[in-house]
């Protein structure tokens, strides 16, 4: 139980005040005038060197602290033989003291909760602060620990970390072990609530998480936290990327220091102590003297919780995790009470105190006078180390410095050398991250812009910017993982490196500068005389070896690239300028048909002009829903019977005209706009033929989907329940999907694939035949149709290759139990040969154009292809016998 005070304090008598404040005040003159006068000589004899004169100093300061304390003793000692004699002793209103401890305890308890938030605070604007997004986004550990580190110096925080979509710890604003802060997060019981941030978590419905735990030994080290402490603030924040899907959780870290700023403050305002306890424990004091007491709220209204040795009193407030906040002030605070009035002689306690004070200020100067023979000696080379130190603390890290002197002044600047080392490689590596990319190894954005504008600044020659980007290589990222990715954009950025290192040593250009500016996306700044002519030439050769085959581990790939091409002083002046000029003329060579290149051209600018323009309208209209459906039919080869329909998303501007899909669905992708777009015609899909569905027997709707589509771990819940809104049956929907999807190495999407096909779903893989085609994954490959490209199709009766890869397609899609679906039949030859070859289902203009639901809902579902019956009678017979098979 704690000791409750109900005992009266004692008080110095006003007499004992003025006899102990005349002591010391006499005391204090002595010693001030002692100390003035030694300083006086000490820089007399030491003004050859500042460092000894201030050696000597202290040493002077230090011994008449030393004797000023023993005077203290003194005089406590004196007040102590007078306070023997007090005997009388005052009661003061303890409930008035007890209520307005009571309130301070309350108002220091919410400061500390002000303080956690202000943590959360700090975390929330981190978690969306763009650099910060970026560096989490793309996982990339040491620049985060470059942004989050800064960020916890000024912000109060002990450390940041970082986990990704996953759960996994994947970065720290310190040097931290991550597996080891990884445990220490389990161990800590936050790893469910990181996955509860993670989970169903959207921009627009924000939804953090925060809690105070006690961190055990070991635990506080792993995760950045001081040592010693064992109270902390944990605030979870998500971080989105760009299309609004959670990245990760940035977690802020505020432990509970032995002393905190605010109640600092607070203490001096109020004019009493603060404390924070955990049971017998202080976690964290502020202002007044600590003192030892056992803090509980179970008191009554009068009752005060009384220090040890009774001279401290106080009030607490319950904190959460069973924390109690306290304040506690003298006892002498409590009502004054009648003193006895002490006898004790001023003149004999003054006259023994003075003989002390002259004995102490003689002592002191034999002391300084000892101690001045031995700085002159031990203090040789402190002056070259200070004026070292402050270059370095000036950030001239250049200083030269050799370590001289004797003993301890030699190890010290040794000890100096060694860690001014130590700073020079330090900063040469962060010079290396901040102007270097990691993956590749050449400069980033910010040193090429450094370069680029350093070459147009003194060039002699022309300046060339060449924008390359990659064409293919999301692909290969979709389907051997983005570990291989970054291999091969290793390789690719030591391919450009020698080609243009060769085109200097045969003098075809003066000199290069070769970076990445991020994603797929490198320049080349170029200083060469420049022609039309040769650029051609260059940029040809160049897009020529970037084609040729990559080796990575055991697999091979192969890329393209699209080169746009400025020239300064003709397509810009500036850095700025050139780079939009070439990203523009990037552009106008992937709109042209990919691995190819284009020169700036104003054309070239006004498409780019009208693409951002079709961008902003694209909003608009998804925004609005002004986008409309066409549907292709498809149609069973045996019976010439309509048995499905592929949504195909149209747009006519009120301006713009009809928009072609061709346009602005690259310009989706591009833009970030592909999912919402594919919801759009998903949901428009089903709700406009949920009913006509229904009444069929064997009609299906065909969608396609895009892989950020399924890569949103809610995207087959909310199928699920789109389709239940439209009352639409699970089992008539058929999703198209492209083969680099469905091999896509990712347990989210594969994940939504199974949860969809064991819903009924049907899955189909569009465009079989024109990727990477790997057949050993066939048989695992989540879908029931295979759908052959229209490539494929397109004069088959002119081509022997091409039947015999057809044939071979739907031999093995029979085989492995898939339905087969052929696209693009525009010939009464094509459709003749893919029912001979054993087709299921067709599609294309030859049958139907794409049409809108209402002359959809108006055709026969269970008429005979006329087409099929009166076009040529040889066509019928061979129609028969593919059917009779």
């Amino acid at each position: 139980m704690p000791e409750k005070s109900h005992s009266k304090p004692m008080e110095v008598s006003p007499k004992r005040v003025e006899i102990a404040g005349g002591l010391w005040a006499t005391g204090y003159r002595l010693i001030s005038h002692a100390a003035s006068r030694g300083s006086l000589w000490l820089r007399a004899r030491m003004s050859d060197t500042h460092v000894g004169a201030h050696l000597a100093w202290v040493v002077l300061l230090t011994g008449a602290l030393a004797f000023a304390a023993i005077g203290v003793v003194s005089l406590i000692r004196l007040r102590a033989d007078a306070e023997e004699q007090a005997t009388a002793l005052a009661q003061l209103s303890r409930q008035q003291l007890a209520r307005k401890l009571d309130g301070e305890a309350r108002l220091a308890e919410a400061r500390l909760r002000v303080l956690f938030d202000e943590a959360h605070r700090q975390t929330r604007y981190l978690s969306q602060r763009q650099d910060v997004v970026k560096a989490i986004v793309s996982a990339n550990s040491v620049a985060m620990q470059l942004l989050l580190h800064p960020a916890s110096v000024t912000g109060e925080l002990d450390a940041f970390l970082v986990s990704d979509p996953a759960g996994n710890i994947i970065g720290s604003s310190r040097t931290t072990d991550l597996l080891v802060a990884r445990e220490a997060i389990a161990r800590l019981g936050l790893d469910d609530r990181i996955v509860s941030v993670l989970t169903d978590n959207r921009r627009s419905e924000r939804r953090s998480d925060r809690t105070t735990l006690r961190v055990m030994p070991d635990d506080d080290r792993a995760i950045g936290m001081p040592l010693g402490r064992t109270i902390a603030h944990f605030a979870m924040e998500p971080v989105f990327d760009d299309f609004g899907d959670v990245a990760g959780v940035l977690i802020g870290i505020r432990s509970l220091a032995p002393s905190e700023a605010t109640f600092e403050k607070f203490s001096s305002i109020v004019n009493a102590g603060v404390l924070v306890k955990d049971g017998d424990l202080t976690l964290s004091s502020g202002g007044l003297p600590t003192f030892n007491f056992h803090a509980t709220t179970a008191l009554a209204d009068d009752e005060l919780i009384s220090a040890s040795g009774g001279n401290r009193v106080g009030r607490c407030a319950a904190h959460e995790l069973g924390l109690l906040v306290c304040t506690h002030v003298e006892a002498s605070e409590v009502q004054e009470a009648q003193q006895q009035m002490l006898r004790v002689s001023e003149r004999q306690a003054g006259a023994l105190f003075t003989w002390f004070l002259v004995l102490a200020a003689g002592s002191l100067g034999i002391l300084v006078s000892v101690v001045l023979v031995a700085v002159r000696q031990v203090t040789r080379g402190l002056p070259q180390l200070a004026s070292a130190a402050a270059s370095v603390a000036r950030g001239d890290l250049d200083v030269p410095f050799r370590a001289i002197g004797v003993g301890e002044v030699r190890s010290l600047g040794q000890a100096f050398e060694v860690m001014l080392a130590n700073l020079r490689e330090s900063l040469g590596r962060t010079r290396t991250l901040a102007f270097f990319d990691p993956v590749t190894g050449l400069p980033n954005r910010a040193s090429l812009r450094i370069d680029g504008t350093e070459a147009l600044t003194s060039r002699r020659s022309d300046v060339v910017f060449l924008f390359i980007d990659l064409d293919r290589f999301k692909s290969i990222n979709d389907t051997f993982g983005h570990k291989s990715g970054d291999m091969l954009l290793g390789a690719l950025a030591q391919r450009l490196a020698n080609f243009f290192d060769s085109r200097v040593r045969s003098n075809e250009i003066n000199a290069f500068r070769v970076g990445r500016l991020g994603g797929d996306e490198f320049l080349a700044i170029l200083d060469l005389t420049a022609t039309e002519a040769r650029l051609q030439r260059l940029v040809e050769d160049l897009i020529r070896r970037l084609g040729e085959n990559f080796v990575i581990g055991s697999s091979h790939m192969t890329v393209g690239a699209s080169v746009g091409i400025a020239i300064a002083g003709r397509d810009g002046a500036t850095y700025d300028d050139l780079l939009i000029s070439s990203d523009v003329a990037m552009y106008e060579a992937k709109r042209s048909g990919r691995d190819s290149y284009a020169f700036f051209t104003a054309k070239a600018a006004a498409l780019m002009q009208e693409r951002l323009a079709i961008e902003k309208e694209l909003r608009v209209a998804l925004s609005e829903q002004t986008l409309n459906l066409l549907y292709q039919p498809l149609f069973s080869l045996r019976d010439g019977t309509i048995v499905g329909a592929e949504a195909l998303v149209r747009w006519r501007h009120p301006t713009m005209g009809d928009i072609p899909p061709g346009k602005f669905i690259g310009i989706a992708e591009d833009a970030g706009l592909i999912s919402e777009l594919g919801q759009f015609v998903l949901e428009r899909a089903v709700t406009e033929t949920a009913a006509l569905v229904r009444d069929s027997s064997d009609l299906r709707i065909a969608v396609n989907v895009s892989v950020l589509q399924l890569e949103d771990p809610t995207f087959a819940n909310r199928i699920e329940a789109c389709l239940a809104r439209a009352d639409f049956p699970l089992d008539r929907l058929e999703i198209e999907i492209t083969e680099s999807v469905a091999m896509r190495d990712s347990d989210v999407v594969q994940r939504q694939i199974v949860d969809l096909r064991r819903a009924g779903v049907h899955f189909s893989l569009d465009d079989f035949g024109t990727g990477y085609s790997n057949l050993s994954m066939l048989a695992r490959l989540p879908v029931d149709t295979l759908k052959i490209d229209r490539s494929l199709v397109a004069g088959i009766h002119h081509s022997v290759e091409q039947q015999a890869i057809v044939r071979t397609i739907l031999a093995l899609s029979q085989s492995m139990g898939f339905a087969s679906i052929v696209e693009g039949v525009e010939a009464a030859e094509e459709r003749d040969f893919v029912i001979a070859a054993g087709a299921d289902i067709a599609q294309g203009f030859f049958f139907s154009r794409p049409v809108s639901f209402d002359m959809l809902k108006g055709m026969q579902l269970t008429r005979a292809l006329s087409r099929v019956t009166d076009r040529s009678e040889n066509g019928v017979g061979r129609s028969k016998a593919a059917s009779s098979r």
